[in-house]
């Protein structure tokens, strides 16, 4: 009997599913909800842990949110959803594929818009069972699983996004913002509009600073991420060389 059961377990263990999504979610919206609804349906059919992630990228254009409070408005829209958010050192869904499968995972379920469903596909499959700076992951098999359509032009969930919300409160809109955050209580409702309002108004000098870091998340994810990095990294150590030479060439006090 104990001979048997350490099987069951050994077998249980070698099998791991897990469901996932990596998000934006600046401002948290009905249509996301829709997208949090689906990972727990998806991790309950698997009898599987579920891991949702958001960027942490914030400036008062596109992102008004810090991380911290994505993560808690998240929390009043989803209860129960295990979120968390990205960082510098751990950017993209890379990092966090990697840690997933330091932690055993060996078949991978990903919930994501149908528009992003190849997107993700391709990024994925591209790095499975190879190392990479962002880390090493290997799993068994890759499902996505659609969180619905999107359609800019629907009236519905399907047309709310995180732009259209932002432009709510723009226009200092409650009744339509609230219509779209997906929040049943509408003090929950107004605390997100605030805060959005609040980090919209916000201009600092990592205001910059924040739109590289963001570009540098796009950018790391994507094929040519990794021979990018390498190229500028010795173009910068080659320039040292460079100038060094330069500074000891002329004879001029001045130049020097």
């Amino acid at each position: 009997m104990k001979t048997f059961r350490l099987i069951v377990e050994a077998v249980e263990n070698a099998e791991k599913h897990h469901v996932t999504a990596f998000v934006r979610m600046n401002p948290p919206t009905s249509g996301h909800l829709k997208l949090l609804n689906k990972v727990h349906s998806v991790a309950a059919e698997h009898n599987a842990a579920h891991s949702v992630v958001t960027s942490h990228t914030q400036d008062s254009n596109k992102n008004p949110l810090t991380a911290a409070q994505k993560i808690k408005h998240i929390k009043k829209l989803s209860p129960g959803t295990n979120v968390s958010a990205s960082s510098p050192e751990h950017p993209n869904l890379l990092h966090h594929l990697s840690s997933l499968h330091s932690q055993g995972v060996t078949h991978l379920h990903m919930v994501a818009g149908s528009d992003r469903h190849k997107e993700f596909h391709n990024l994925i499959s591209k790095y499975n069972g190879k190392k990479a700076p962002h880390g090493h992951f290997k799993f068994k098999s890759v499902t996505m699983h659609s969180a619905g359509e999107r359609d800019p032009d629907a009236e519905g969930v399907e047309g709310v996004s995180g732009s259209s919300q932002r432009e709510h409160v723009k226009n200092n809109d409650r009744d339509s913002f609230h219509k779209g955050s997906g929040l049943k209580n509408k003090k929950d409702s107004n605390k997100l509009f605030n805060d959005v309002k609040t980090g919209m108004k916000k201009t600092t000098n990592e205001e910059t600073a924040m739109d590289i870091n963001e570009a540098f998340e796009n950018v790391i994810a994507e094929e040519t991420a990794y021979p990018m990095m390498g190229e500028f990294a010795g173009t910068l150590l080659h320039s040292a060389v460079v100038t060094h030479m330069m500074h000891w060439a002329t004879r001029s006090y001045a130049a020097h």
